[in-house]
C-alpha cells in the first residue's frame, strides 16, 4: 500500500510517545479496549504472511517508541510506517526467537527461496507480512488480549477492528502467498477468510504454536524438542499438547507437498 498516513488524532501523541505513558485508545467498552499501534503498512509483494491475534504490550510499545523517533526525523509517513513494521512486528525478547526458531526448525524458508528466519527482519524483509487478526492492541480488563476468533466476531470493538484493519488489506497481499497463523485464532480467522474468497485456502499452510512468553513450553511441544510426558501435571501447556502436535504434523505434511509442487 501506498501514501498511508498516520491516524491524524494520534500523530502528535506518537511524536511524544514514551513507554509507560498515556495509552493511545481508540476505543473501549469497559471491559474491552484497543491501543493504536503503528501498523498500517502492508507489504503486497510479499510471499509469506504470518498472522498472529493482536499485537502485544512489547510490539505496542516498540512500535510507538520507533514510530515517534521517526516522526521526529520528519521522514513521510510512507517511510515510517514501513520502518516501524519491520522493526517491531513479532518483535520482543522471547516473541521473535521463537517465531524464527519455528520458521526454521519446519523448513519454511524453503517456500520463499531459502535462508534463515532472521533474514525476513533484514535482507528478506520484502518477503514477509506480519499482521494480526486484530491490528490494534486489544485488551481484556488491562491484560493482553488471547480469546478465540468467535470472541472477537462477538466483541464490537474487536470486530471493528478485524472488519476495518484486517480484512481489506487481503485484496492487496499475492494471491499465492503463503499463510500461517500463530496459533487456532488466527488459524480459525484465516478459514473464515477463505470461506469468503478473500483469501485462497489452498495458501493456507496452517499455524505455529503462540511465540509468546507466556505460552511457556508449547514452542519445545510443537517442535517435538520436548514430549508431553516431560510436562508436570500442573502445566498448561499438558491440556494443548495433543493440538500443538498435530497441528505440527499438519504443517510439515502442507509444506512438503508445497515444495514438492515447486520441484514438478
Amino acid at each position: 500500500m501506498e501514501n498511508l498516513a498516520i491516524a491524524a488524532a494520534f500523530r502528535e501523541p506518537l511524536a511524544k510517545f514514551r513507554k509507560g505513558g498515556a495509552p493511545l485508545t481508540i476505543a473501549s467498552d469497559g471491559k474491552y479496549s484497543l491501543e493504536y499501534v503503528p501498523f498500517e503498512h502492508v507489504n503486497a509483494d510479499a510471499r509469506l504472511v504470518l498472522v498472529g491475534i493482536t499485537p502485544g504490550p512489547i510490539q505496542r510499545d516498540q512500535a510507538c517508541e520507533e514510530a515517534g523517533r521517526l516522526l521526529r526525523q520528519g521522514l513521510s509517513d510512507d517511510v515510517i510506517l514501513r520502518r516501524t513494521k519491520k522493526f517491531a512486528a513479532f518483535g520482543g525478547p522471547t516473541m521473535r526467537p521463537n517465531l524464527e526458531r519455528m520458521i526454521d526448525s519446519m523448513g519454511i524458508m524453503k517456500l520463499v527461496g531459502g535462508g534463515h528466519a532472521a533474514d525476513l527482519w533484514s535482507a528478506k524483509a520484502d518477503l514477509l507480512h506480519a499482521t494480526s487478526v486484530v491490528p490494534h492492541a486489544a485488551f481484556v480488563r488491562g491484560k493482553p488480549f488471547a480469546g478465540s476468533f468467535d470472541e472477537i466476531l462477538r466483541v464490537e470493538v474487536l470486530r471493528r477492528s478485524f472488519e476495518r484493519g484486517f480484512l481489506p488489506t487481503l485484496c492487496e497481499l499475492r494471491r499465492d502467498a503463503f499463510f500461517i497463523g500463530l496459533g487456532p485464532t488466527p488459524a480459525a480467522a484465516l478459514s473464515f477468510v477463505a470461506d469468503r474468497g478473500l483469501i485462497d485456502r489452498s495458501r493456507i499452510l496452517g499455524w505455529l504454536a503462540h511465540p509468546s512468553r507466556t505460552g511457556g513450553s508449547q514452542v519445545s511441544i510443537y517442535l517435538g524438542d520436548k514430549k508431553p510426558e516431560e510436562l508436570t501435571d500442573g502445566d498448561p501447556v499438558l491440556r494443548r499438547a495433543a493440538s500443538l502436535i498435530a497441528a505440527a504434523s499438519n504443517m510439515r505434511d502442507r509444506i512438503a507437498v508445497s515444495v514438492q509442487g515447486f520441484r514438478i
